[in-house]
């Protein structure tokens, strides 16, 4: 497993990083707390060592799932959760989370969304001062703007950022992306496989269980979603003439891409885990890459901008910096 620097705070992360919503039991399907525990020691067999929670994820189920597979390991990984809470609760809400993961500090602690109805300054402050004492050893922010993380940067160093990307939504290549690499920050991705729509499992009559919550997200709206499954289909072409898988074509698409620290990705059982982590040890030739480009450029030049794809800043009036079509 290839390892890479977390910003300027000498902690090394795996490129591969597990992502630990769905073991939370809310939005992704009913929870299974044994298999979730195989998984994690799974990944850790397979020498990935950088794990992300939050207390958000089943309302903190998924953080005392990953305490308990981590029991005896703690010091062997590198663990970041998040705060969602208004300035005067971050300390609180630490508190709980490390409660839960079983341990007394985290190596990466985010602000899991922006806070229209808080100032950044407390917000950011309070989040230095928990660095200063060691609680947490570095600062994220996730699905920040640009403009937000350099109003958080006079409070605080950002060492990471943590915002969805992968083939199809790439609207981080227009700023976010291009300012953390010359800030020094690394970026974390989410949803690196567009919510397992580049894993090529799905069709257009495939049925999710009511309590999965993708259905209610861009990429799954009906104008988008036969988009999206035409694109796993013409990436799945191209894994099959190199003898991988769709999902596996994705994410090393992903790591090559500039400014890229890790990867999450969500896997829920141990044999999705083997799968994920399989993208390294197989030749990736120039014009096998210039065509998951051409494949990765169709769908998201089509796009309109969005500031994200739940919906939580339905609000938002920002537009994207116009892109050549």
């Amino acid at each position: 497993m290839e390892r890479r620097k977390l910003g300027n705070t000498g902690i090394e992360l795996s490129t591969i990083a597990m992502g630990c919503w769905p073991m939370g039991g809310e939005y992704w399907g009913a929870p299974d707390d044994p298999l979730s525990i195989r998984t994690v020691h799974r990944a850790l067999e397979l020498g990935i060592t950088t794990f992300d929670t939050a207390p958000a994820y089943g309302r903190g189920h998924s953080e005392e799932v990953l305490g308990e597979a981590l029991a005896g390991r703690r010091e062997d990984v590198e663990l970041s959760t998040k705060t969602v809470a208004a300035p005067d609760q971050i300390r609180t809400s630490l508190d709980d989370s490390l409660a839960r993961l079983k341990t007394d500090y985290v190596d990466v602690y985010f602000v899991h969304w922006p806070n229209r109805s808080a100032p950044l300054a407390e917000t950011m402050s309070t989040m230095e001062a928990l660095r200063q004492e060691g609680r947490i050893r570095a600062v994220g922010v996730s699905n920040f703007t640009v403009e937000m993380m350099e109003t958080a940067a006079k409070y605080t160093t950002i060492d990471a950022v943590q915002p969805p990307y992968n083939l199809i939504w790439r609207f981080i290549e227009d700023d976010v992306l291009p300012y953390s690499v010359a800030h020094g920050i690394s970026v974390f991705t989410y949803s690196s496989l567009a919510q397992g729509l580049l894993t090529g499992t799905y069709r257009l009559d495939t049925m999710l269980p009511g309590d999965d919550f993708r259905p209610r997200t861009v990429l799954w709206r009906t104008e988008m979603y036969s988009k999206c499954l035409y694109t796993a289909e013409r990436l799945r072409r191209i894994a099959t003439e190199l003898g991988v898988t769709p999902a596996q074509l994705a994410l090393r698409w992903l790591i090559s891409q500039p400014g890229v620290t890790t990867a999450l990705v969500g896997a829920r059982t141990p044999e999705e885990m083997a799968e994920d982590v399989e993208i390294f040890d197989w030749p990736l030739p120039d014009d096998a890459m210039a065509a998951v480009q051409d494949v990765s450029d169709e769908i998201y030049l089509s796009l309109p901008y969005y500031f994200d794809m739940w919906g939580n800043w339905q609000t938002w009036n920002k537009r994207g910096p116009q892109r050549e079509t």
